[in-house]
C-alpha cells in the first residue's frame, strides 16, 4: 500500500525559503522536487520520493536523488562526486533525517547565491 505523497508542508517551506532554487514539477501533489542553482546553469538535482506503508501501518519513506548536469561537468568530475551523489544523499538521510538532508543539499547547491 502506498501513501499518495510526501509532506506537502515541508516541500512548501522549501519552496518559500528558497523560491529561486526549489520547485515542484507537478505542483503540490508532485512526487519530485527540483533544486536549481542560478550560478551553475544546467546543473539540477531532483529528489524523487514515495512513501510505502506496510500491513502493520509502519511508514517507509523512499527518497532518491537524480542529477542533471552538463556532460562537461561529468568529464571534469575526477573525484566522481556527481556519480556518487545519490548514495551520499541516502547516507545523509540515514544520518540526519529527511529535513536536514534536504536543507543541507539545497544550501550546498545554492551557497554562492545566499552569501
Amino acid at each position: 500500500m502506498e501513501a499518495p505523497s510526501w509532506s506537502v508542508l515541508q516541500r512548501s517551506r522549501d519552496e518559500e525559503k528558497y523560491p529561486d532554487a526549489v520547485y515542484l514539477s507537478e505542483g503540490p501533489s508532485s512526487c519530485s522536487m527540483g533544486i536549481r542553482s542560478a550560478s551553475r546553469p544546467g546543473f539540477e538535482l531532483v529528489i524523487v520520493w514515495r512513501i510505502q506503508i506496510d500491513e502493520d501501518g509502519k511508514v517507509f519513506p523512499k527518497l532518491d536523488l537524480l542529477t542533471k548536469v552538463p556532460q562537461r561537468a561529468l568529464e571534469l568530475d575526477k573525484n566522481r562526486a556527481i556519480e556518487t551523489a545519490p548514495l551520499s544523499f541516502r547516507t545523509l538521510v540515514g544520518l540526519f533525517g529527511i529535513e536536514a538532508a534536504l536543507e543541507s543539499l539545497i544550501k550546498s547547491l545554492c551557497a554562492e547565491e545566499n552569501n
